[in-house]
């Protein structure tokens, strides 16, 4: 199980992850979909 709480990161003082909270199950499945620019990268540099 992978457990994140309150997740934050910014660049430059500019917020691109704020308050996230995430649960991933063994077994499931994640699928991170998003804009160009949108913190899909990031958030799972910071898993």
């Amino acid at each position: 199980m992978i457990r994140v709480r309150g997740l934050a990161k910014t660049f430059g003082g500019r917020p691109v992850l704020a308050g996230v909270d995430l649960d991933i199950e063994k077994g499931e499945t994640l699928v991170i979909i998003g804009r160009s620019g949108s913190g899909k990268s990031v958030l799972v540099k910071h898993l």
